[in-house]
């Protein structure tokens, strides 16, 4: 069974400790799942591009309201291709 909340905020806070900064940053999330994390750091960052090979775990995630800058795509990480954007941020958190 997967770990679907963070009560405590440890995951915010370990990603703090080490120095991870979302204020207006472009951030790639490899392995979003339906966003739960996602929705810790999305309204600071510049833009966040979402990503995960699980359609049904995007779906959930698009299924919630996000704002605009925030984007889900159903793909893997050795699939995607950024084109021309770049990242501040890479985040894999739960992802092999």
């Amino acid at each position: 069974m997967a770990v679907r909340i963070d009560p405590e905020h440890n995951e915010r806070a370990a990603l703090m400790l080490i120095g991870t900064h979302f204020d207006a940053a472009r951030v790639l999330e490899v392995g979003c799942g339906d966003g739960r994390l996602t929705r810790t750091f999305a309204t600071q960052a510049r833009s966040v591009v979402a990503i995960d090979p699980d359609p049904q775990a995007v779906g959930d995630f698009r299924a919630a309201a996000w704002p605009s800058h925030v984007e889900a795509l159903s793909v893997g990480f050795e699939a995607f291709e950024p084109g021309r954007r770049h990242f501040d941020v890479i985040l894999f958190s739960w992802s092999l």
